[in-house]
């Protein structure tokens, strides 16, 4: 049986999905997706943790304000989930992708209020090719839209192995894609793709415990950007998890989760 996750909204309007009790793992996202793919993840921890999933602005049942978004707006986003559910200590943020991008800007910003940050195959100081191939593919789904953002992910996300092996989530997966409004998750997509510039050279003003993780042929979220951002932060451990790509959350939940799991028992007291 699934664990029972309780949504409740904030004064802003976000949703958070709220599982067990205890010190709190706060997960955000990648782009495209929402708070479903945690759901391995909400199975894993939450005997152990309060597990809150939360949906980025534009992105499931979360709002779209007017006008364009910055990086700024998520990580205010993020800071009302952390005020909100720091009543049993200060909680560890986690993020994927896109969710990554924003933890590293909320935690060079506001690491005291976290007891720990989670990087999960996320992106850091992109090469001028590297950003130059992400441009090229949100300029793609501007003028070609969700198909070709979801004929993307298809070709990036999995190998042919998945499909054999996780045929379920990766259907999943692409439906989240084509869930919600498109036009609002290009709004975020938009940030992804143009604001990891702005953490450049600033995680070495991070001070809680961190764990950075990637897969070894993940091609966008690299192996080299994963390294680049542990040695950066000062109290941080790597992980590259072989035979792994992007959406290692998903595809290898139960490396990924014992990894966290062992992570979180070092430094989080429940």
């Amino acid at each position: 049986m699934a664990t029972q996750q309780d949504m409740i909204r904030l004064a802003s309007g976000t949703p958070v999905w709220v599982s067990g009790t205890g010190r709190t793992v706060i997960f955000i996202h990648g782009v495209l997706v929402d708070h479903r793919m945690w759901q391995a993840q909400v199975e894993a921890l939450s005997p152990h943790y309060r597990v809150c999933c939360i949906d980025m602005l534009g992105h499931g049942d979360a709002p779209d304000p007017p006008g364009e978004r910055v990086l700024a707006d998520f990580v205010e986003q993020a800071d009302e989930v952390v005020e909100h559910f720091a009543d049993q200590g200060a909680p560890v943020l986690a993020g994927f992708s896109m969710g990554g991008l924003i933890a590293q800007a909320y935690a060079i910003r506001h690491h005291s209020k976290l007891g720990g940050l989670i990087l999960m195959n996320t992106v850091h100081d992109r090469s001028l090719e590297q950003s130059a191939s992400v441009l090229a593919r949100f300029e793609g789904n501007v003028t070609r839209g969700v198909e070709n953002a979801v004929e993307s992910g298809a070709r990036r996300w999995f190998k042919e192995r998945d499909y054999e092996t996780h045929a379920d989530e990766i259907r999943q997966t692409l439906d989240m894609m084509r869930d919600g409004d498109f036009t609002a998750k290009r709004k975020a997509h938009r940030v992804f793709v143009t604001s990891d510039g702005e953490l450049t050279g600033k995680l070495g003003a991070i001070s809680c415990p961190a764990l950075v993780m990637t897969g070894a042929e993940d091609a966008g979220s690299t192996p080299e950007m994963a390294q680049m951002m542990a040695s950066a932060i000062p109290d941080a451990q790597l992980h590259i998890l072989d035979g792994q790509h992007h959406l290692m959350p998903v595809l290898d939940a139960a490396r990924v989760n014992a990894i966290v799991l062992d992570f979180l028992s070092r430094h989080i007291r429940t």
